[in-house]
């Protein structure tokens, strides 16, 4: 009976440490793939502001307007502290310690995707500028809590 009971602990841990990397490598893949798209829609504004494709107010209004959607889920998809684990990620540890720093980051993200959306409609130069304050917004998290490669 003693033997049996060893045996199934045995098992239940093996599998529950599975179901935890599973979960984690899950867990970084999700935020991985949000900030992939969030950089899709960033992208054509990064292109406007650097000449390299025509001034569209429309598009930057939308592609803004998904930043706008998306960014709340940052916070939501690195709740989980996923620095012990051996999985590739850019993510500091110092998300987690400081995790209220992290979120008012995110939120403010969020504000000025939101504010560049308002911008658009009062002409390229308030555009411009709302994208500057949004991407500084995006470089400061990226400096305080990414890892560089």
């Amino acid at each position: 009976m003693i033997r049996s009971t060893m045996i199934f602990a045995l098992l239940f841990s093996v599998a529950g440490a599975s179901w935890a990397d599973e979960r984690t490598q899950k867990t970084i893949e999700a935020r991985q793939g949000l900030l992939k798209v969030v950089a899709q829609y960033f992208g054509p504004i990064v292109g406007m502001a650097k000449g390299q494709i025509p001034y569209d107010a429309a598009l930057i209004e939308k592609n803004a307007g998904k930043v706008a959607e998306l960014a709340p889920m940052i916070t939501d998809l690195f709740a989980q502290d996923t620095s012990s684990s051996d999985y590739a990620t850019e993510a500091k540890a110092d998300i987690w310690a400081d995790y209220d720093d992290f979120s008012a980051k995110a939120a403010t993200t969020t504000e000025r995707a939101n504010a560049l959306v308002a911008a658009t409609a009062e002409g390229r130069g308030a555009t411009m500028k709302a994208f500057g304050a949004l991407g500084s917004s995006c470089k400061s998290c990226h400096d305080s809590y990414r890892q560089k490669k």
